[in-house]
C-alpha cells in the first residue's frame, strides 16, 4: 500500500540533517529517502531531533551516497545493512530492491518501518520476512495474455504471494512481492500465459508454464526470468476469475492462433457498455465478414472466426485485418490464413 509523504513538524532550529556545525536547515533530506518522514532526522543522527554525530547510516551516506548535496537513494544504498542488524536498509525503509525514487508515493507499509542507523529498532513479526522482486523479461509472445504468477511454499504446498496480470502490455516488467519469505524457507514461484486464451490453465504447449526455484532463503530476493520453452507443467486446473478484473480502457488483443487454419480466436476488452463492431477487411480493404455488431457489456469478450465472408463461403490463403469500433474508439490488427 503506498502511503503519501507527510509534511515534517519539526521546528527550524532542529533541523540540522547531516550538519554538526551548519545551521543550516536540510529537513528537505528526509523526503529524499523512502519513508523517510517516519524516521525524520533520526534516521540519519544519533539524535532523534537531529543534528550532532551522525549515526551508523547517516555516516553510510554522507560518504558514497550524496549527490550535489541532496541524498542519493539507489539500490547500492538499499542493499547495504548499515547498522549491522541483520536487515538492509531498504528492508527497514519497506524498498528492499532501492527501485523508489525521489518524488514518488512511498512503498510498502510505513507501520512497518524501523531505523536503519540505529540496531536496536529492527523488523518483528510480518515485517521481518524478506521480500521477492521477480524481474521479468522477454514475453512478447504472450502480449494481450493473462499471466499469473504464485510464490508456493515447498513443504506446506500452500501459496503465499500471488499476481494477476489481466493483459500483459509490455513484455518487460516487474514485480514486488512485499514480506511474503520466511527465512530458511524454500519456493516454487509458478507462472503461466492463457497462450489458447480459454480462461483457464492447460498443460503445455497449449499454455505455457514455468517453475523457478528458491532454495533456503536468507535475504531479500531479486529473481530474473527471461521468456523460454522450458516449460513446466504446473498440474491442476485453474480457472481465471474474471470478476477480479475491471478493464480500464478499449482493447484489442492478437487473435489466436496466428497464422491459423480454419479458425481462430479473437479477443478484446471495453471499459464501458455500447454498441461494438467486429470486422474483418482484406489487404485492400474490402469488408469480407462481420463478427459483431450488437450492444455488449462492459468486461472482457471473445469471439471465434472459421474464415468464412459474408456469405459463408471459405477465404483463400491471405493476410486479413480485423478492427474493434465502439463510439469514436477504434483498433485494428492484422492476422494471417494459411491453408
Amino acid at each position: 500500500m503506498n502511503i503519501s509523504l507527510q509534511k515534517l513538524m519539526v521546528p527550524v532550529a532542529l533541523v540540522l540533517l547531516f550538519g554538526t556545525t551548519s545551521l543550516e536547515a536540510r529537513s528537505f533530506r528526509v523526503n529524499q529517502l523512502p519513508n523517510g518522514s517516519s524516521v525524520g532526522c533520526g534516521g540519519c543522527h544519533v539524535s532523534p531531533s537531529g543534528g550532532g554525530a551522525r549515526n551508523a547510516f547517516g555516516s553510510e551516506v554522507e560518504s558514497s551516497f550524496l549527490d550535489g548535496g541532496n541524498v542519493n537513494w539507489v539500490t547500492n544504498l538499499a542493499l547495504v545493512d548499515s547498522d549491522g542488524d541483520g536487515f538492509t536498509n531498504g528492508h527497514e525503509l519497506e524498498d528492499p530492491f532501492g527501485l523508489w525514487s525521489s518524488g514518488d508515493d512511498n512503498p510498502g507499509n510505513s507501520a512497518f518501518v524501523t531505523n536503519p542507523g540505529s540496531n536496536s529498532d529492527v523488523p518483528s513479526g510480518e515485517a521481518a520476512k524478506f521480500s521477492l522482486h521477480m524481474n521479468i523479461t522477454g514475453m512478447s509472445p504472450h502480449t494481450g495474455q493473462y499471466f499469473e504468477i504464485s510464490v508456493v511454499d515447498v513443504v506446506t504446498d500452500s501459496v503465499v504471494a500471488s499476481e494477476e496480470i489481466a493483459s500483459i502490455v509490455d513484455p518487460d516488467f516487474e514485480y514486488v512481492f512485499m514480506h511474503a519469505l520466511d527465512a530458511g524457507a524454500s519456493y516454487n514461484i509458478d507462472m503461466w500465459a492463457d497462450l489458447n486464451a480459454n480462461g483457464s490453465y492447460d498443460a503445455p504447449p497449449t499454455d505455457h508454464s514455468w517453475r523457478v526455484e528458491l532454495i533456503n532463503v536468507s535475504d531479500n530476493t531479486s529473481q530474473a526470468f527471461q521468456h523460454n520453452t522450458d516449460f513446466t507443467d504446473l498440474g491442476g486446473t485453474v480457472a481465471i476469475d474474471s470478476d477480479n478484473f475491471q478493464p480500464q480502457d478499449f482493447v484489442l488483443y492478437e487473435n489466436y492462433p496466428n497464422p491459423f487454419n480454419p479458425e481462430t480466436s479473437i479477443r478484446f476488452e471495453l471499459a464501458s457498455p455500447g454498441h461494438v463492431n467486429l470486422d474483418i477487411f482484406n489487404i485492400r480493404g474490402e469488408q469480407v465478414a462481420q463478427l459483431i455488431s450488437s450492444e455488449l457489456n462492459s468486461g472482457a469478450h471473445q469471439v471465434q472466426w472459421s474464415a468464412k465472408d459474408l456469405a459463408g463461403n471459405d477465404l483463400p490463403t491471405g493476410i486479413y485485418i480485423y478492427t474493434l469500433r465502439s463510439g469514436a474508439q477504434s483498433q485494428s490488427k492484422r492476422m494471417m490464413l494459411l491453408k
